[in-house]
């Protein structure tokens, strides 16, 4: 996924939503997540600069920041670091403090699974994918029925979607299938090519987010043209 920069026209809303999620995920992410995650939402609402995507915070002042020991202070920043939520852009020196910037794509990946939480909307929003507009659209098929519940986990992701969206789920999703599903990945089979290629392009991090919402230990999503 990729987030376009939050400065300029509707760089307000982008601001709120990344740090509505990263506050979902301090609300009911595991222990680790959460913490990370509301220290980090807490240092971009003080001290992280959009414009220039970076902060210059020490220890001292983050600590104090958090309520916590410098020790502390700098474990969590190590660990955010080690997530690759933040990189340090500009070493210290000598009456100069760490520099990083926060790589908000990859700190977003996290909260994936609980952006369904916030709303459909708030999904579509952060993974950039086109909403159906009902109002204009003519109707010349009935509704795609309610997907039937089976023991795999396509089917309780195909409920979400066609709850969320009944119309983007008959037009994409509705003869999608299962084929495979890892640890880590889900594989699934759209009847043509053009079908495949379209959901990846337009509905691959909004998918992957309905799926890690289902199964948070699914990492990727692919999906194929049946044979």
């Amino acid at each position: 996924m990729q987030v376009k920069n939050a400065v300029g026209q509707g760089a307000p809303v982008l601001k709120y939503d990344i740090l509505s999620a990263l506050l979902v995920l301090a609300a009911q992410g595991d222990t680790t997540e959460s913490r990370l995650a509301l220290r980090l939402s807490l240092l971009i609402t003080a001290r992280y600069s959009w414009q220039r995507k970076r902060f210059n915070v020490g220890l001292r002042e983050l600590a104090r920041m958090w309520g916590v020991t410098e020790r502390t202070a700098k474990r969590d920043m190590a660990q955010m670091r080690a997530l690759n939520w933040i990189t340090v852009t500009r070493a210290a020196a000598r009456g100069r403090v760490t520099e990083h910037t926060i790589n908000v794509d990859i700190a977003l990946r996290a909260t994936m699974p609980f952006w369904d939480c916030v709303g459909p909307d708030f999904t579509a929003r952060l993974s950039q994918t086109p909403q159906s507009k009902t109002d204009n659209i003519v109707q010349f098929h009935a509704p795609a029925a309610a997907p039937q519940q089976d023991e795999t986990l396509w089917s309780s992701v195909a409920q979400r979607l066609h709850a969320s969206d009944p119309q983007t789920y008959q037009a994409w999703f509705a003869r999608i299938l299962q084929i495979e599903q890892t640890d880590t990945r889900l594989v699934l089979a759209a009847p043509t090519a053009f079908i495949a290629n379209y959901i990846n392009l337009h509905f691959g991090t909004s998918l992957l987010a309905h799926v890690a919402g289902q199964d948070r230990g699914i990492k990727s999503v692919q999906i194929i043209a049946a044979s």
